[in-house]
Parts: structure tokens; C-alpha cells; sequence
């Protein structure tokens, strides 16, 4: 019996599998896009505007600058100062519920939009 997989091993790695599928198929039916960006550094708005403008965002964090680039409606982290650099790394957000986070900087960038459903957690 030792080693080997049963009908029951089988039937838990199906439904595992198919959980994950459901999960990922899930929040791409409940995703919307986004239309506004906020920045917030240290719990502060320093910026908010529709993410339709096209814009190069600076600002000043505890490591040195985050330059936010809008475009086309999304937005990227497109240099840091920080060591890690997980938020350049991040790519590009556009659905609304998306957040980019530097945490060496202390900045929050989140995309909000008028159909945000609000999902409590995720994890993976």
C-alpha cells in the first residue's frame, strides 16, 4: 500500500485541479477595468485621476523616486529606488481591485473603478 497513489488520491487531485481552473476562470468573470488611479504615499493621496490620461507620475519615497507611468489605461512602476524593485516587477495593472505596492517607499498605487466588486481575499 506504501507508494502507491489509490482511487481516492486521484479523485482529490482532480478536484484540487478543478478548483484552481474554477478560481482562475472566476476572478477573470468578476474583473473589471478600471478608471481611476490613486497614488498614496505614507497613507496619503498624492495623486488621483482617470487612468484614460496618459501621465509619467514621480514620487519621492524613503528610498528615492517611483516613476508611475499611465498609458493607455493601465499603470506600471517603471523605476524604483528600492532594493527588491517588486514593483517594477509587477508590470502593468489595469483591472479595477489591482494595487502595485513598494513597500521600501511606502507607496500604494491602486486602480478603482465604478464595478469594483469587492473580493475579501485571495490567496495562492
Amino acid at each position: 500500500m506504501k507508494g502507491r497513489i489509490t482511487w481516492g488520491d486521484k479523485v482529490l487531485a482532480i478536484g484540487l485541479a478543478l478548483c484552481t481552473l474554477g478560481s482562475f476562470f472566476g476572478l477573470q468573470y468578476i474583473s473589471h477595468p478600471g478608471s481611476t488611479v490613486i497614488v498614496e504615499l505614507k497613507d496619503l493621496v498624492v495623486y488621483k485621476s482617470s487612468l484614460a490620461e496618459n501621465r509619467k507620475i514621480t514620487v519621492r519615497g524613503d528610498y528615492g523616486d517611483v516613476r508611475i507611468q499611465v498609458n493607455e489605461g493601465r499603470v506600471a512602476v517603471v523605476h524604483a529606488d528600492c532594493p527588491n524593485k517588486v514593483c517594477v516587477r509587477t508590470g502593468w495593472r489595469s483591472l479595477a481591485g489591482d494595487a502595485i505596492i513598494c513597500v521600501p517607499n511606502r507607496v500604494l498605487i491602486r486602480i478603482v473603478g465604478a464595478q469594483t466588486k469587492h473580493i475579501r481575499g485571495i490567496t495562492g
